[in-house]
C-alpha cells in the first residue's frame, strides 16, 4: 500500500512537472510569435507609413546650376589657368587656345586685290593731276593769246573806224562837188556830162563807207567774241584749237575724278573685308576662354598641350551662389511643404544644420533639365515629388577656397546626400531614425551592445530549439495549429453567412433551408 501511494505521488508529481514544462514552452512559443509579429509590424510600419507622412527625408542631394565652357576653335591648349575647386571672378581667364593651321588663302586674295586697287587709284589720281596741270598751262596760254588778240583787234577796230571816217569825209567832199556841178548844170553854165562822173564817184564813196563800216562791225564782233572766249575766224583758229584741247582735257579730268571715287569706294570696301578676314583669322588662331559669369571650377576636361575641336568641353563651372537642395517627398506632404516653408538641412556642414526655404515643387524632371545642373535629380517612385530648397544666404554665401576643403568631395558639396527636415516637424523618417541610432552607438558602447545582443540571441535560440524539439512543444504547436484552423473556419463561415444574408433573399422554403445548411457545412469542412 505505501508503495502504491508512493508510485501515485511520483506519477502525480511527474504529471505536474510535465504540465509546467508544457505551459513554459507554450509561453515561449507565444512570446516568440508575438516578438516576430511585432518586429514585422514595426518594419512594415517604418517602411510604409513614414515615407508617406514623414516631415523628414534623407533622399536629398545638394545641387547647383552649371556652366559648360566649350572650345570655340580647333587648336592646342597652350595654358590652363583654372584649377578644380578654384573660384573664378566674372571675366577671369580659364584657358588659352592656339591654332597654327588656319587657311589664309582668302586673306591672301583680299590682300592682293587691295594692292591692285591701291595701284589703280594712285595711277588715276596722278593722271588726273597731270591733266589738271596741263589744263592750267593751256589756260595760261589761251589767256596770253587772248590778250594779244584783243589788243590786235582793238587796233584793227580803231583802224576800221578811221577808214570809215575817211570814207565819210571823202563822200562829203564828193557830194559837195556834185552839188556845185548840179547847180552849174541847172544854170546852164556846165554840161550834164560833167556831172555824171562826179555822181558816180559819190556813189563809190558811199559804198566805200559801207564797206569800211562792215569791216568795223566785224572787228567789233570778233573783239566781243574773243573777250567771251568764243574764237571764230581764220585769225582765231589757233585759239579755237587750244580751247578745244582744254575742254577735252577737262572732260578727261572729270572722268578720272569719277574713276578715282569708284576706286576709292572699292578700296574702302576691300579694306573692310580684309580687316574682317584678319579679325576672323585672329579669332581662329588664338582664343581666350573666360568665365563670363564666374563660378567654381568643378572639373577640367583638357590638359596643357592637348588638341581640342570646336565644341569640346574644356571646363565645367558651378554657380555655388545658386546652390540648392533637391529632396524627394510624398505627394501627401505637398500642403505642408508649400513654397516658402522653412526647413533644416543636416549632413552637409560639420558646424550643424543649415537653414533653408522651399523654393519650388516639381512633379517630375527630364534629361534636358538634368543637363543644366551638376548632378541629376534622384529617381522618384510612384506618388512622389521633388522639393527644391534654397539655402539661406547667411549659411550659403561662404568664400570658396582655391582647393577643396578636407570634408568636401566636390565644390560647394555638390552631390552630397543630406537630410531635409521641416521646421516644427513631429513625424521623423524611419531610415533617418535608425541611422541616427546606429551613428550614436560607437566604440565600447557598440561592442557591449553587440555582445549583449549576441548573448541574448544565443540564449533565446537555444531555448527555442529545446522547446521546439520537445514533445510538449509539438503538442503545443498542434494545439495552436488546430486552434488557428478552427478560427479560420469560424471566420470563413461568418463571412459566408454575412455575404449570403446580404446578397440572397430571405428563405422560407424548408427544402431551400436544408440546401443552404448543407452548403454551409461543406464550406466549413
Amino acid at each position: 500500500m505505501p508503495q502504491k501511494l508512493a508510485a501515485d505521488a511520483g506519477c502525480a508529481s511527474e504529471h505536474a512537472a510535465k504540465a509546467n514544462r508544457q505551459r513554459a514552452h507554450t509561453r515561449i512559443v507565444r512570446i516568440s510569435s508575438y516578438s516576430v509579429a511585432g518586429v514585422l509590424a514595426v518594419l512594415m510600419t517604418t517602411a510604409t507609413l513614414p515615407p508617406l507622412l514623414a516631415d523628414q527625408s534623407d533622399r536629398a542631394v545638394i545641387n547647383a546650376p552649371i556652366t559648360l565652357l566649350t572650345a570655340p576653335i580647333a587648336g592646342e591648349v597652350t595654358d590652363l589657368l583654372g584649377r578644380v575647386g578654384q573660384r573664378l571672378e566674372p571675366g577671369q581667364a580659364v584657358a588659352y587656345l592656339h591654332n597654327g593651321r588656319v587657311d589664309r588663302s582668302t586673306l591672301i586674295g583680299l590682300d592682293s586685290k587691295v594692292d591692285e586697287l591701291q595701284g589703280s587709284l594712285v595711277a588715276a589720281r596722278e593722271k588726273k593731276e597731270s591733266d589738271l596741270r596741263y589744263i592750267a598751262a593751256l589756260d595760261g596760254e589761251i589767256r596770253q593769246q587772248t590778250e594779244q588778240m584783243v589788243a590786235r583787234l582793238q587796233g584793227e577796230v580803231a583802224e576800221a573806224r578811221a577808214r570809215v571816217s575817211s570814207a565819210d569825209a571823202e563822200g562829203q567832199s564828193t557830194k559837195a562837188v556834185v552839188d556845185r556841178q548840179q547847180s552849174m548844170v541847172d544854170r546852164n553854165t556846165a554840161s550834164i556830162d560833167l556831172l555824171r562822173p562826179t555822181q558816180h564817184k559819190l556813189e563809190a564813196a558811199r559804198f566805200d563807207k559801207d564797206a569800211e563800216t562792215a569791216k568795223l562791225n566785224q572787228k567789233l564782233s570778233q573783239l566781243d567774241g574773243v573777250k567771251k572766249s568764243v574764237f571764230v575766224g581764220n585769225e582765231l583758229n589757233s585759239l579755237a584749237v587750244l580751247a578745244q584741247k582744254r575742254r577735252d582735257l577737262a572732260f578727261d579730268a572729270q572722268r578720272l575724278a569719277i574713276e578715282e571715287s569708284q576706286l576709292a569706294a572699292s578700296l574702302k570696301a576691300q579694306k573692310m573685308l580684309l580687316g574682317a578676314e584678319k579679325k576672323r583669322l585672329d579669332s581662329l588662331t588664338d582664343a581666350q576662354m573666360r568665365a563670363m559669369n564666374g563660378g567654381v571650377v568643378m572639373n577640367l576636361g583638357v590638359a596643357p598641350g592637348r588638341h581640342v575641336n570646336p565644341g569640346d568641353s574644356v571646363a565645367t563651372l558651378i554657380d555655388c551662389d545658386q546652390a540648392f537642395v533637391v529632396g524627394i517627398f510624398s505627394y501627401r506632404q505637398a500642403q505642408d511643404l508649400a513654397v516658402g516653408t522653412p526647413v533644416r538641412i543636416s549632413g552637409s556642414d560639420p558646424d550643424g544644420p543649415r537653414r533653408g526655404t522651399v523654393s519650388e515643387i516639381l512633379p517630375k524632371t527630364s534629361d534636358k533639365t538634368d543637363e543644366q545642373y551638376a548632378v541629376p535629380f534622384p529617381q522618384t517612385e510612384r506618388r512622389e515629388m521633388y522639393v527644391l530648397v534654397s539655402l539661406d544666404r547667411d549659411g550659403a554665401a561662404r568664400p570658396a577656397a582655391s582647393a577643396l576643403a578636407p570634408t568636401q568631395s566636390s565644390p560647394c558639396s555638390v552631390g552630397q546626400w543630406v537630410t531635409i527636415t521641416r521646421e516644427n516637424s513631429w513625424l521623423p523618417s524611419a531610415s533617418v531614425a535608425w541611422k541616427t541610432v546606429a551613428d550614436g552607438m560607437s566604440g565600447k558602447e557598440m561592442g557591449n551592445a553587440l555582445s549583449a545582443v549576441a548573448g541574448t540571441a544565443s540564449s533565446a535560440s537555444a531555448a527555442v530549439m529545446r522547446g521546439v524539439t520537445s514533445p510538449e512543444a509539438k503538442e503545443a504547436w498542434g494545439a495552436v495549429s488546430s486552434g488557428a484552423r478552427r478560427t479560420a473556419n469560424l471566420v470563413t463561415n461568418g463571412v459566408s453567412a454575412l455575404v449570403e444574408s446580404v446578397s440572397s433573399p430571405k428563405v422560407t422554403d424548408p427544402a431551400q433551408a436544408d440546401e443552404r445548411n448543407r452548403r454551409r457545412a461543406e464550406n466549413a469542412h
